[in-house]
């Protein structure tokens, strides 16, 4: 696999001799001072082109960086990432170096459009001159409002009554899908950002999908954590299910108490006395 001294070596090459490339930024984890790299670590870079069309015909640009084991979206198109006229094109090549590309026809930069972090790799027309220096805080956990805290732990509790409802059923794929995708990465995921939140006076981010979780988490925390992961197994999925719970409770009572919102205690109890009404119910 090629090192980072070699891809970029090779990219800014190719951007030099290329008019059409009029900068390029490099952003994400490989400009962040405190970021663990290793060698699955991509690169993430921007241009700033003169001819948009080039990049939307086909990916034929992409020949002198290797060839592709495979590609994301399938064809060139714009996937919201940035607002804007930007396209999209996510690359693994074949010795393993990951390129994601965010590609675009403006010409125009604001100035802290890159606060989360960047090395400028290129810049053939000063776009760049006006960036202010990151202060990386564009991703720190936020300390929520009254109503937003409600409104989550409400709806934690409205949607926790499906995972009993669908493993009574053994309906295993509905359950899964509402325990693993809807309570943990819409509800739980938030309340333990909350929580690492509070804990670390709001000056510390958590990654994508709670990729540093155990890096804040007290060991005991974590552990309880792991044991909302399992299988297929309707009884482990029920054991899960109420792990799940009561890190919930536990970590939402804590950061309720501490900002001074009510966490809803009667909500609680009652949608857990059915839960449970559910699994000792024969039908």
């Amino acid at each position: 696999m090629r090192t980072e001294k070699e891809v970029l070596s090779e990219f800014k090459k190719w951007a030099k001799e290329k008019d059409f490339i009029r900068a390029a930024i490099l952003t994400s984890s490989r400009v962040k001072p405190d970021a663990e790299i290793d060698f699955l670590s991509d690169y993430d870079i921007e241009l700033y082109v003169s001819d948009l069309s080039i990049f939307k015909k086909d990916d034929s640009w992409l020949e002198p960086f290797g060839p592709i084991m495979v590609r994301w979206p399938y064809k060139p198109r714009s996937t919201g990432f940035k607002p804007g006229n930007w396209i999209t094109r996510l690359i693994l090549f074949k010795d393993g170096v990951r390129i994601d590309f965010q590609i675009t026809d403006q010409q125009q930069i604001k100035p802290d459009a890159y606060d989360n972090g960047y090395k400028v790799l290129i810049d053939k027309d000063q776009l760049t001159c006006q960036l202010t220096e990151p202060t990386y805080s564009e991703y720190i956990i936020n300390k929520p409002g009254k109503e937003e805290y409600e409104t989550l732990v409400n709806e934690f509790w409205w949607n926790a009554y499906y995972v009993p409802k669908y493993l009574w059923r053994d309906e295993i794929t509905y359950a899964k899908y509402m325990l693993d995708n809807i309570l943990r990465y819409s509800y739980l995921h938030k309340i333990i950002d909350w929580y690492i939140g509070l804990e670390n006076d709001w000056s510390v981010e958590t990654g994508a999908l709670g990729k540093n979780f155990k890096d804040y988490l007290r060991p005991e925390i974590w552990a309880d954590l792991e044991e909302t992961y399992t299988g297929a197994d309707i009884t482990a999925n029920w054991k899960a299910f109420i792990k799940m719970t009561d890190i919930f409770r536990r970590l939402a009572e804590e950061v309720g108490q501490e900002l001074g919102y009510k966490y809803p205690v009667r909500v609680d109890q009652e949608v857990m006395e059915f839960c449970k009404s559910i699994f000792t119910c024969n039908g």
